[in-house]
């Protein structure tokens, strides 16, 4: 496969009506532009904890955000012809980002993008109103029958090369999906991949670099909270209490709402990823997501 040169690989979003869907898909981009007022939680904080600029490093993708597109004002509840409804004139983009959009114009993406030469389309899906598994499950095989890569993360967090219960193919994902690794690599974004230097006894996290964030940017924000962290000699629930603590205070976009299908929050879903991660790292054994414990303080 032939690697494209950053300057080259566009992104577009389309999100809906609701105000949260516009927070969300501009922190998103927000995280791949990463100006100076991106990340605020530092300061935020309690203890007004100095920001030590841990996001310092991260690649500026400014020049590949190239469009934010609001759908859906005005639409009647339900929309007979999609296509009267989506944009006119969709710049050409490589990959399209589609967030909280209503479900008949969600339904319709597949004809409309047949001939746009798309590389791949993501509906990240942080509320479980957004798509019903049963819209997921049709859309997704309207873009196998276009030949349109796609992919239904659920939380965006777990968008992964890896085909595990978030991502399989024909429910979260399209068969072929070599461009939606690419994303994953070029972006690095999607589950969380940390790497942490501890002290010398090998017990406490002195510091941390991140492989691969969570779209929102809060692992960046996760991991700097966890500077001077003991985790060995009993000390792990102290660790997944800081964590948790820590993905909180960003905070998370996810919704908190019960999903039918995750049989937890897509909120919660998303702590246990990054949690995992870390333990992962640390050569902790992973954890069943209800064990973590969530300290609000």
């Amino acid at each position: 496969m032939i690697l494209m040169s950053r300057e080259n690989y566009k992104i577009g979003f389309l999100y809906g009506t609701d105000p949260d869907t516009e927070k969300l898909a501009k922190r998103f981009a927000g995280h791949l532009i990463n100006d100076d007022e991106f990340c605020t939680a530092c300061e935020l904080l309690d203890k007004k904890f100095k920001c030590d600029h841990c996001r310092e490093e991260l690649p500026c993708f400014a020049s590949s955000i190239y469009f934010l597109e609001k759908i859906g004002e005005g639409v009647p509840a339900f929309i007979d012809e999609p296509l009267d409804f989506l944009p006119k004139h969709l710049p050409p983009v490589d990959y399209l980002i589609v967030v909280g959009v209503h479900q008949d114009l969600l339904a319709g993406l597949p004809e409309f993008l047949k001939d746009k030469e798309i590389r791949g389309v993501i509906v990240p899906i942080e509320d479980p109103s957004w798509v019903p598994p049963g819209l997921q499950t049709q859309v997704l095989n309207e873009f196998e029958k276009y030949g349109i890569q796609a992919a239904f993360p659920k939380p965006f967090c777990s968008l992964s090369k890896e085909q595990n219960q978030y991502n399989q193919p024909g429910f979260h994902i399209t068969k072929n999906h070599q461009n939606i690794d690419e994303f994953i690599d070029y972006f690095r974004i999607g589950a969380p991949v940390v790497s942490l230097k501890l002290s010398k006894n090998g017990k406490t996290i002195e510091d941390g670099t991140i492989i691969r964030s969570a779209p929102c940017g809060s692992t960046f924000f996760i991991v700097q909270q966890l500077h001077s962290t003991d985790f060995g000699n009993g000390e792990e629930i102290s660790l997944n209490e800081r964590i948790s603590k820590a993905h909180h205070s960003f905070p998370c976009s996810a919704s908190m709402d019960q999903d039918s299908q995750l049989k937890d929050s897509i909120l919660h879903v998303g702590g246990y990823l990054v949690r995992n991660a870390i333990r992962k790292e640390l050569g902790l054994e992973e954890e069943e997501g209800q064990k973590l414990k969530y300290v609000i303080k």
